[in-house]
Formats: C-alpha cells, sequence, structure tokens
C-alpha cells in the first residue's frame, strides 16, 4: 500500500503567498497611521494648550499696562516702556502698535539665534499682548490708583503674565532679544546688558516726564514684576533639602524612610578638616516635617551636622508630577 502525496498547484501556493503578504502590509500601514495619527495629535494638543496659555498671559500682561501703568505713565523697563516715553511725545501712534514697529527689527535680527517654534510663539505673544493694551486701553479710561500702588500692582499683574507666557515656552520680544545680541558683542553677560538697558530706559522715563519719582516707583514695579515672574515659573514650594552629616547614616535614613515616608539618598564624603570619610544623607521634606526630621536626627546622634536649605521646586514620586508646568 503506496501513500500518495497530494500536489498543490502552484499558482494557488502564489496567490496564497501573495495575499499573506498583503494582509501583513496592510497591517503595517494600518499600525504606522496609527502611530502617526496618535503623534500628530499630541503634536496639536500641545500646540493648542501652548496657544492657549500663551493668549491669556499676554491678556494678563495686557491689562496690567491698561490698568497699572500707562494711567500713570510708569516706564518699567523694556521695549514697552520706550513705547510709552515714545506716546508720551507722540499721541497719534497707539501704545501697542509702538512696541510692535520697535520688536519687529529685534525679531529679524534674532532669527538665526531663536529656534522656530520659540521664534513664532514670542511673535504671537508680542503682537496679541500689544494689539490687546490697545483694545483694553479705552474702557479703562478715568481709571486710576495711588502711584504706589500702581507700581506694586503692575510688577505683580505683570509678573504673572509674563510667566504665563514664559511656562508656555514664549516671550514678549523687547530687551531680551536685544541683550542677547549685545551681550557677546560688548563683552558682558546676558543679565547686566540686560539690567543697563532696562536702566536707561527707566532714566529716560524721568526725563521725559520731568519726574524723579516715576523712575523710582518703575524700579520698584520692575522688582515685584521679577519675583512675580520667579513665581509663577518655579511655583511656590513649601520643601526643604536637608544634609545629614552623621556616624550613624544608616539609623538616621531608616527611620526618616519608616516614620517619614520620604526617601533618602547617601554617598560618601570626605571632611576637610579630619580627611575622614562619611556618609552623608540627603533628603526633601515638606516643611511640615522638618522639626520632625531634626527631632530624628538629635535622637539617632546629637553630634550630627545638619544643613537645612530652602528648596524652590520640588518634582516627582511623593511631591508634584514630574511633568506638571
Amino acid at each position: 500500500m503506496s501513500c500518495s502525496r497530494t500536489s498543490w498547484p502552484k499558482t494557488t501556493v502564489l496567490v496564497s503567498r501573495r495575499e499573506t503578504s498583503m494582509q501583513f502590509s496592510t497591517v503595517i500601514c494600518r499600525t504606522s497611521s496609527l502611530q502617526v495619527c496618535g503623534m500628530t495629535r499630541k503634536i496639536v494638543v500641545r500646540a493648542t494648550r501652548d496657544v492657549v496659555g500663551i493668549t491669556i498671559g499676554c491678556f494678563v500682561y495686557a491689562l496690567s499696562f491698561a490698568l497699572f501703568v500707562i494711567p500713570v505713565d510708569l516706564a518699567p523697563g523694556g521695549v514697552s516702556g520706550l513705547a510709552i516715553i515714545l506716546n508720551h511725545f507722540f499721541k497719534v501712534i497707539p501704545i501697542g502698535i509702538t512696541i510692535i514697529v520697535l520688536n519687529t527689527p529685534l525679531f529679524l535680527m534674532s532669527l538665526k539665534r531663536l529656534g522656530k517654534a520659540f521664534l513664532w510663539r514670542s511673535v504671537y505673544a508680542t503682537i496679541v499682548s500689544s494689539l490687546l493694551i490697545d483694545l483694553i486701553m479705552p474702557y479703562t479710561h478715568g481709571f486710576h490708583v495711588d502711584m504706589l500702588l500702581s507700581a506694586v500692582y503692575a510688577g505683580v499683574v505683570m509678573g504673572i503674565g509674563i510667566g504665563i507666557i514664559f511656562r508656555f515656552f514664549g516671550s514678549t520680544g523687547g530687551t531680551d532679544l536685544l541683550a542677547q545680541l549685545l551681550s557677546e558683542r560688548i563683552g558682558l553677560s546676558f543679565g547686566t546688558t540686560l539690567l543697563v538697558m532696562d536702566t536707561i530706559v527707566i532714566a529716560l522715563s524721568g526725563i521725559a516726564f520731568r519726574s524723579v519719582t516715576i523712575p523710582l516707583y518703575s524700579i520698584v514695579s520692575l522688582y515685584i514684576s521679577a519675583k512675580a515672574i520667579d513665581l509663577v515659573q518655579e511655583g511656590i514650594s513649601f520643601s526643604k533639602a536637608a544634609w545629614v552629616v552623621s556616624n550613624q547614616p544608616k539609623a538616621i535614613a531608616g527611620k526618616v524612610m519608616a516614620e517619614l515616608d520620604r526617601g533618602v539618598t547617601k554617598f560618601t564624603a570626605t571632611g576637610g578638616f579630619t580627611d575622614e570619610r562619611k556618609e552623608v544623607v540627603f533628603c526633601v521634606v515638606p516643611q511640615s516635617q522638618i522639626s520632625h526630621l531634626k527631632q530624628i536626627v538629635h535622637e539617632v546622634d546629637p553630634d550630627a551636622f545638619v544643613a537645612i536649605m530652602d528648596v524652590t521646586e520640588t518634582l516627582g514620586l511623593g511631591f508634584k508630577e514630574l511633568g506638571t508646568r
């Protein structure tokens, strides 16, 4: 009895292979399309979020000028301050339009230095904030606050607006761009160059408005706005960082993890005077736990050396989420 082999037609085998290949290719294409669509969607969502955030920041920034800066002739440095001075002599041209005109050559000179994304965000922020200043101004006509209060609130509100714009990777252009361009050529740091230019603008405001008090209040406003920008960008943190140098690092680390439920990091350091190697315990805890931490260290090793510092912002496990802006 002989077994016969089944012979399949060659054409059938070829068609089957071709269909399988086509199906496999279709699956790959669909998978790739889904991945591309997913990436595109993320990019669109991120870009939309940035535009909305920058627009909100522009509105707050424009509000500070319309309510507190322009009514009392403050000139808190920068291109906007220069625009206010020019508007004092040429009232026909709106302040917002003047800001756009003054910023245009700065953006053109910065084309090669700035990334495209940051440049377009900055151009958008400058145009929107400038136009909003001119749009809001008619509705705030007659609004007047005490000079000192105007300087304080101008700094706070302006700083919040700029801080929001910065958090969404934009800027309002101005002397920041000029300082970047000049700092390398004149051999000064960016911060020093920016300070010199803002000082010149503030001094010019005193000459233009024939006042000694306006430049002084402008300096107050500029300082407060800088602090407000930092606050918005870095957030309010109530955390403390502790560095503990002790002969009982293992015991201290164990009690911190057990009683405070906080992570610790240990690393080896060498004393400068004794040249002895010791382990340093580092941890970040909320301000509410700092007294408990000091108590733990004192109980384990009364001779330990402890340095406690303020933490501007804490991100990661146990604190604010790392991706949070």
